[in-house]
């Protein structure tokens, strides 16, 4: 890892730009005609996903309230004539897996089967597949400007770009919203079977159903989510959300889902429910979450239900007619809450996003807090668009301070 010392000039915060969707597809384009000797039939793509509220809540049968990001994953594909599928990343190197190019076949992708980043594109061609739908063959070439391990739900992107093109290259035909959903369950079965990474499926149904510049509250109670369109107008206001990458790539996070996963269905088994969402309105649930014995699922259960609470109380200010800055206020409220709960009671988050979060409550900012799964990745700040700058500065030379590598920057 490379530091800088605190005594070397600072210089401007790394901010890491978007493509236009043009510059995306004309890249992605270019590189599958080097590979592949000819041009894709198309170019599909997918965003980045950011939880404004409701972390580690949607195994719980819990709500989520995500957003999606200007950076995206974009994914530029043919059909072949057989069972072949050929894949080159451009941004292997920043995953596990055999080097930038991978080829199999249709008939033999099962658990098992593939490993490393091939995977997330396999197994949504596989989840398909178990789900009744055909399709040939596929050359795909995938780039992307979404930052990895950065808690943004990169392998996400990369399912659901595959899954969109695969949608339009066997003609599926799932294009609705409940297409979509359609597709994400597909992801997620794939994520879990092959590519062997547990996930609650915020992530998936994020980057397929909902839109640049709004919210999607997810109430995971039901499966597929049932998905409620919010209106995210930060900018209207001259705010925005700050996104600082601490750059903890060495960490390996799955271990530390799945012991929240298991923590919380044990929970919930020693509460007598069948998830933790079934305790969210119950005047009784905070009594009955402090009785329980083992202090480690108290602590998961509490942030859970909390998380629940915030989600509702930051949908309902975003739907409110009341005066903005007071709304905004009382969201920023929340987001400091969420990260305090994601800290203490659910042990999610690292020395770098505090540093990251305290830093930017320092500053002024209305509300921080870390998101994604934590154990590293980012966080996110309600920032008055005139500020990130300046608070972007002052992370970064909080970083430089400790010795830490400098992270880097984007907006929403």
């Amino acid at each position: 890892m490379t530091v800088m010392r605190s005594d070397e000039p600072l210089g401007e915060p790394r901010w890491i730009d978007p493509w236009t969707r043009g510059q995306g597809e004309t890249r992605v384009r270019a590189l599958f005609a080097r590979t592949w000797g000819a041009e894709p039939a198309g170019v599909w793509s997918a965003p980045g996903r950011i939880t404004i509220i409701g972390e580690h809540t949607d195994y719980s049968g819990g709500l989520s309230l995500p957003t999606v990001t200007a950076h995206r994953t974009y994914v530029a594909a043919r059909r072949r004539d057989d069972d072949t599928v050929r894949v080159l990343s451009e941004g292997a190197d920043a995953f596990d897996g055999p080097g930038e190019r991978w080829t199999g076949t249709l008939t033999d992708i099962g658990p098992d089967q593939v490993s490393g980043w091939p995977a997330y594109v396999a197994g949504v061609l596989w989840a398909l597949r178990e789900r009744g739908y055909d399709g040939p063959g596929m050359d795909v070439v995938i780039a992307s400007c979404l930052p990895t391990a950065s808690g943004l739900a990169s392998s996400g992107a990369v399912e659901c770009a595959t899954a969109l093109a695969a949608n339009a290259l066997w003609g599926l035909a799932l294009d609705s919203d409940d297409g979509h959903a359609e597709l994400a369950e597909a992801c997620i079965d794939g994520e879990e079977a092959i590519a062997r990474a547990p996930t609650g499926g915020l992530d998936q149904h994020t980057q397929l159903r909902c839109r640049e510049g709004e919210a999607l509250e997810l109430d995971f109670s039901e499966r597929p989510p049932r998905a409620t369109h919010r209106p995210l107008y930060f900018p209207d206001y001259g705010l925005g959300l700050l996104v600082t990458d601490v750059r903890t790539r060495d960490r390996d996070r799955t271990p530390g889902y799945r012991r929240r996963r298991d923590e919380c269905a044990a929970a919930a088994s020693a509460l007598g429910v069948e998830r933790l969402r079934d305790l969210a309105g119950d005047h009784r649930a905070r009594a009955r979450i402090e009785a329980l014995a083992d202090p480690v699922l108290r602590a998961r259960a509490r942030h859970v239900v909390a998380e629940i609470e915030r989600v509702e109380d930051v949908s309902a200010q975003l739907a409110g007619t009341g005066p903005a800055h007071e709304r905004f206020v009382d969201i920023g409220k929340q987001l400091f809450r969420s990260h305090a709960s994601l800290e203490v009671d659910y042990h999610a988050s690292t020395p770098e996003l505090n540093l990251a979060v305290d830093t930017a409550f320092r500053n002024g900012v209305l509300g921080a807090r870390m998101v994604g799964a934590g154990f590293g990745g980012s966080t996110i700040a309600l920032v008055r668009r005139a500020d990130a700058d300046g608070v972007a500065r002052s992370i970064d030379h909080a970083f430089v301070e400790e010795g830490l590598e400098r992270p880097r920057f984007l907006m929403v």
